[in-house]
């Protein structure tokens, strides 16, 4: 009886070992959108190669640069930046909430949710395999001196996905509230920004990321059925806008 229960646990053993080894691998602040949420084109269809140049290398002065910036950043943050950093660890479009205002909630949008999963169903796997290719090690991995307020993802530095995810739904929420876009764009790249205050990622990673974000959103423009969503999810806002005080309908 004993031997079959430790025959047992040893093979449950192996059948979660891929899942948490995919947890490991895979960067716990970028939530996924749910399965049901269909890509509006194929990631295979962005040249990475061709969209973004090759971040410094290890060890040159480029990279050097970088981090000296990232310390000296580490040196003057302030405890609001902290808590800010923090929040925005798990990634997700509600942290435009404080921009847009107390209307822009899941439950208060839901269309406009179910959009914005496909956006991000649509973003995920080109980052990830941009990621992968490029292989960048995270600033604290390159220099010890570096010292995040938050843990360490486990997945690599370049480009940076808060940076692309942060402005790709900038660009969209100001098409779907163009009278607030000069305060969501500035969120979308606070968010970004936040990541090299944070001591998570390179500058250079930012940068790629709203270089990503542009070719994405520029890509998105272009499809008849994200311009469908789009339009229901613009209908809405207004709606939701006009109900709630929420500013311009």
């Amino acid at each position: 009886m004993m031997k079959r229960l430790s025959f047992l646990l040893i093979a449950l053993l192996f059948a979660l070992t891929p899942a948490v080894r995919g947890a490991d691998s895979a960067d716990v602040t970028m939530a996924a959108a749910p399965a049901s949420a269909v890509p509006y084109f194929d990631a295979a269809t962005v040249d990475l190669k061709a969209l973004l140049p090759d971040p410094p290398a290890i060890g040159s002065p480029e990279t050097q640069k970088e981090i000296d910036l990232i310390l000296e950043k580490q040196k003057t943050r302030t405890p609001e930046e902290v808590a800010r950093i923090k929040n925005e660890a798990r990634l997700n479009v509600w942290l435009f909430e404080n921009t847009l205002g107390p209307w822009f909630t899941k439950k208060g949008v839901p269309v406009t949710a179910a959009f914005l999963d496909r956006v991000d169903a649509t973003e995920h796997p080109i980052v990830d395999s941009a990621k992968k290719y490029w292989n960048r090690p995270r600033p604290p991995l390159q220099d010890k001196r570096v010292h995040p307020p938050i843990d360490l993802p486990k997945n690599t530095s370049y480009p940076s996905g808060h940076s692309s995810f942060g402005y790709l739904n900038a660009l969209i929420l100001a098409e779907l509230a163009p009278d607030l876009k000069d305060a969501v764009v500035a969120r979308g790249v606070q968010i970004g920004d936040d990541r090299v205050i944070g001591g998570v990622h390179f500058p250079s990673d930012v940068e790629a990321g709203h270089m990503l974000a542009n070719a994405i959103f520029a890509k998105l423009m272009a499809n008849a059925d994200f311009q469908a969503d789009l339009a229901k999810a613009k209908a809405e806002i207004a709606a939701v806008r006009g109900s709630a005080g929420g500013g311009k309908p």
